[in-house]
């Protein structure tokens, strides 16, 4: 007969602790302790199979227990089971990352209690076990124990210890089942078995649910085609899965360093790519600790920084280039901090997403651009929409579609004044799911913005399969060259095609002049950037949309931008017009001397279709003839000479030019040509 385990009760509140050893001592030996420093000493006398931890109590609470007990080897091996009242996130954070096994919630319920006890005891002698036995790999023990023994045989070599985990690993067992998440471990560790062969040391173990660690000699190229390896089994097991490989590495370079440190810096290391779309290695380095302090900082005061509105709403205004006036604006969050000021985005925001704890600050956004929408129209004002950003983990989300609908039925405005971002980054990913949630904000009345296009690695799949409303389009595409590069046609290829889709354009990040009046010629409709306004407090927002309304509408140059919008749009009644003229005609924009051929109606490409029949070299020397003619002609007009004939001999004829100016602005202007036969 086996002899009981030893369970150890650790509350301040005797009555639980009663209830529970009434029904806990069927099957167990149960000790109890008021607080955290009685069950430290519980735990020098006595051998303990399992803990039951109250966060709140006296003199030493929970969370000061477990910095104290995992401090001690020994103990590692020992389950805790924390108990709480509320679900809060930091906390359940804090707890994992002290060593706790487990949750349940408060009041006891007793024999769910004796469940998860069970669970952990049964899973704690399954690690103190040398295999794992889903895998058969190394369990977390032995594989230390393997690894140190092989670093102390090979001390000349050069050696990596890698962490490998699967991004989104959990939505297998949640969509397909626990079976199928087992198939993707196994098929995980039969690769690393494969692996092993091609080298004389090498170590590796499942250490937790999807966590694989390896030690490994080390080479760059080793790594990358482990972790290539491991990924393309992944895509060969099935395709849908839509899961990554995210590795940590840290070089490993004191020999005599406990091999639990060795792991926590390939774990700090793997932060740097978990949940990137592209990069997935990440090599450890020392300023990661100090990184990692301030980490712990942001995350730490979260829960406080929401419930005391430290986090504020910044507003960026977009402007119409056709009027040059504000519609409506993007809301951006800045967190001012009561003890260290004005805290930037960039150092916070992208701790929240690799956390997890984005989700939360999105909704807290939303609610407060709610608040101020209603504000706005209660106050008698007739609000522009607001912008507000969705991240990934909201995007996944399945509540997403019912919170949004949830704000705007409580605080009675238009989903329509709601406008929704997303990162062209998240629409990568789960596409199905993304197109569905997409299609029921739709129907509510969202409208939906890619952000950050061209940022990243667009499909122009996605265009076509989306209910977007809005291209929100990266004015990086100029960085490099500015307008004498390959940026500048680029970006207006890709405002021209947003027309043809019937996709309003917004540039972002415009700062200059010059970027304006470039946007404006190729038909741009929307900007923003620091030209026009840097994020602004809600007050100081408030004064520029009441100084704007003041201001008499300027009006538009002779550029015609109703027209030239018009023009490339294939659906509009002038762009109709155009391609059913008899004679051959052609839009061409003219800037700093430089012709280049915009758009051409229906007679022009059948009757100079034999043109593209012509060799690449005479192609393109009759094209350079042509702009030559083209150039002189539009400078002739710019200057108010008296306009001499133009005449251009195209296909074997002759033909008349009549040149007519569709619109200018600063530097660059638009004609139409019309070819007339001689």
């Amino acid at each position: 007969m086996h002899s009981k385990s030893t369970i150890l009760i650790v509350d301040d509140d005797e009555m639980a602790k009663a209830s529970l050893r009434e029904e806990l001592e069927k099957d167990y030996i149960v000790l109890d302790a008021y607080n955290g420093i009685q069950a430290l000493k519980i735990l020098n006398d006595h051998e303990v199979a399992a803990i039951v931890l109250d966060l709140i109590m006296p003199e030493m609470d929970g969370i000061g227990f477990l910095e104290e007990f995992s401090k001690k080897q020994e103990y590692k091996k020992i389950p805790v089971i924390v108990a709480t009242s509320n679900d809060d996130e930091v906390m359940e954070q804090k707890c994992l990352e002290l060593g706790v096994w487990d949750f349940v919630m408060k009041p006891y319920k007793p024999v769910l209690l004796e469940f998860r006890i069970k669970n952990v005891i049964d899973k704690s002698r399954m690690i103190m076990a040398e295999r794992d036995s889903v895998t058969k790999l190394y369990t977390k023990m032995k594989f230390y124990q393997s690894t140190r023994q092989m670093l102390l045989e090979q001390q000349g070599e050069s050696f990596a210890f890698l962490r490998i985990d699967i991004d989104r690993f959990k939505m297998i067992n949640n969509f397909y089942g626990v079976q199928e998440g087992d198939k993707v471990l196994i098929a995980i560790a039969k690769e690393l078995r494969r692996i092993s062969g091609t080298f004389e040391h090498f170590r590796y173990g499942r250490l937790d649910n999807d966590v694989f660690a390896c030690c490994v000699p080390y080479k760059e190229e080793n790594i990358e085609l482990l972790v290539k390896a491991l990924q393309i089994k992944l895509k060969q097991l099935n395709k849908d899965y839509n899961i990554k490989i995210s590795c940590g590495v840290y070089v490993i370079d004191d020999y005599n360093m406990d091999i639990s440190e060795m792991y926590d810096r390939a774990f700090m290391a793997a932060k740097n790519c978990k949940g990137q779309f592209i990069e997935n290695i990440a090599y450890y380095d020392d300023s990661m600790i100090e990184n990692m302090r301030q980490e712990q900082f942001i995350i730490n005061d979260v829960n406080k920084a929401l419930e005391e509105e430290q986090f504020v709403v910044f507003l960026q205004p977009k402007i119409n280039l056709q009027t040059d006036k504000p519609y409506g604006a993007e809301a951006l969050v800045r967190w001012k901090h009561p003890e260290k000021g004005m805290i930037a985005p960039s150092d916070f925001i992208p701790v929240y997403e690799r956390n997890g704890i984005i989700g939360k600050l999105d909704q807290y956004m939303w609610r407060q651009v709610c608040k101020l929408l209603r504000r706005w129209i209660d106050e008698g004002l007739e609000p522009d929409p607001i912008s507000v950003n969705v991240s990934r983990v909201n995007l996944y989300n399945p509540h997403l579609v019912e919170i949004l609908k949830n704000l705007i039925t409580e605080y009675q405005i238009s989903a329509s004044l709601l406008n929704l971002e997303l990162t062209e980054s998240a629409f990568m990913e789960d596409q199905d799911l993304i197109m569905s949630t997409m299609s029921k904000l739709h129907k509510l009345g969202f409208k939906i913005m890619m952000d950050d296009f061209g940022s990243g690695f667009s499909s122009l799949n996605i265009l076509k399969d989306m209910e977007l409303d809005y291209l929100k389009i990266d004015m990086k595409f100029l960085d490099s060259q500015g307008f004498n590069g390959r940026g500048e046609k680029v970006l207006t290829s890709v405002i021209r095609m947003a027309k043809w889709l019937q996709l309003p354009a917004i540039v972002e990040g415009v700062e200059t002049l010059e970027q304006v009046d470039f946007l404006k010629c190729i038909g741009c409709e929307y900007a923003q950037g620091f030209y026009f306004a840097k994020p602004m407090p809600v007050f100081e927002y408030e004064k520029y949309i009441r100084r704007s309304r003041k201001q008499i509408a300027k009006e538009v140059d002779s550029v015609h931008a109703d027209l030239v919008n018009e023009l490339w749009d294939s659906g509009s009644n002038v762009s109709i017009l155009f391609d059913s003229i008899a004679l051959p005609m052609a839009a061409f924009e003219y800037r700093k001397g430089n012709v280049e051929l915009l758009r051409s109606n229906a007679t022009f490409d059948i009757t100079f279709r034999g043109e593209q029949m012509l060799s690449g070299k005479e192609k393109e020397a009759k094209t350079e003839k042509e702009r030559k003619i083209l150039a002189y002609a539009f400078k002739q007009v710019l200057s108010d000479q008296t306009m001499e004939l133009v005449v251009m001999e195209k296909c074997e004829k002759r033909y008349k030019l009549m040149i007519n100016v569709l619109g200018n602005r600063k530097d660059t202007h638009i004609f139409i040509v019309t070819y007339i036969e001689k």
